[in-house]
């Protein structure tokens, strides 16, 4: 079975699309098309899932018009993802979009509209599930080795490093919360397997006043549906002497134990009453891309389930919402 693949744009994380190309028989890197105007599509001709035979696009408007596609990755600058997953769906195409998938309400209700309407596949790149840490903490849980979950507590925290021009406007970046935050919200709701019903939020920019539409700090309280708490917090004010580049923890308290993801996400080391504290084995890494032909192949169901990716950017735009407003919002 063939796999036709379109790229659009380079501003994010293009390669968990395109490193998976390689290990899927029959998939191909169709055609790429710019993000945006100053998009030089660098990244992708720089990878090795870029042949002589795949098409260069200024727009992808073009690229969809005239390439018979089975499935577009969407990587623009982050306001501009929604205009071109409505468009995909239109043509009936699968969807694997960067996150945050949209940054207004409004345009999230269209793409869910849209996909519903053309009985299309959407995702997002929420890659840290595929985590082996991440996914032996969501097991922890699963196999019920804390009892029932009812503290969540994550973190996102990053080097500012050098950042696109977009970053500088809300209008353009979006918000931190829906682009840096939207992933430890996304694993703490994953791992505690509950959903949020409430959320209320604080965010600033103190110490990057050339980027006002990107803040660098933030902190986010969510309730549990079985009445629980999570709490997540984010920055941009990791030193450059870190070893790496981001530093993601979760730690989820429970009835009869705790399990933790430390050390930047890569080990987890579970509590319980009564044993010795341990570190879990972890399972090796799975690809993005091979995870979701799993599933158009039959073989399993993909690591984002059908409507997450709207539902996780939905509660991370009230998230931001709840914040600018200084509000508790119900989800």
């Amino acid at each position: 079975m063939s796999l036709r693949i379109g790229q659009i744009g380079t501003d994010g994380h293009q390669n968990m699309v395109l490193n998976g190309i390689s290990q899927i028989e029959g998939a191909t890197l169709v055609a790429c098309a710019k993000g945006h105007d100053g998009d030089t599509l660098d990244k992708v001709r720089n990878h090795s899932s870029f042949t002589p035979t795949t098409q260069v696009y200024d727009n992808f408007v073009d690229m969809l018009q005239n390439e018979d596609l089975d499935l577009v990755s969407i990587c623009r600058p982050y306001h501009l993802n929604a205009e071109a997953s409505i468009a995909a769906a239109e043509k009936g195409l699968d969807i694997v979009s960067e996150k945050p998938i949209a940054t207004e309400l409004s345009d999230l209700d269209a793409i869910e509209q849209a996909v519903k309407k053309n009985n299309v596949r959407l995702t997002a790149m929420f890659g840290m599930r595929l985590s082996p840490a991440f996914r032996a903490a969501k097991q922890a849980v699963q196999e019920g080795l804390i009892g029932t979950p009812l503290l969540a507590t994550g973190q996102k925290s990053y080097k500012f490093g050098s950042r696109a021009e977009f970053y500088k406007k809300r209008e353009t970046y979006g918000g931190s919360i829906p682009w840096v935050a939207i992933h430890a919200i996304d694993y703490a709701r994953w791992v505690a397997g509950l959903e949020y019903t409430q959320v209320a939020a604080l965010h600033g920019n103190l110490n990057h006043p050339d980027y006002p539409g990107c803040e660098d700090h933030g902190g986010i309280l969510l309730k549990f549906e079985n009445g629980g708490t999570a709490m997540i917090n984010l920055d941009y004010l990791r030193p450059t002497t870190a070893t790496t580049h981001g530093d993601d923890r979760l730690r989820v308290a429970g009835s009869e134990g705790i399990v933790e993801v430390t050390d930047c996400g890569t080990r987890t080391h579970l509590i319980r009453e009564g044993e010795e504290p341990r570190d879990l084995p972890l399972a090796e890494a799975e690809d993005f891309l091979v995870n979701l032909y799993d599933e158009r192949m039959g073989k399993s169901q993909h690591i984002v389930g059908p409507g997450e990716a709207v539902r996780v950017t939905r509660i991370c735009l009230l998230a931001r919402e709840a914040a600018d407003k200084n509000q508790i919002l119900s989800l």
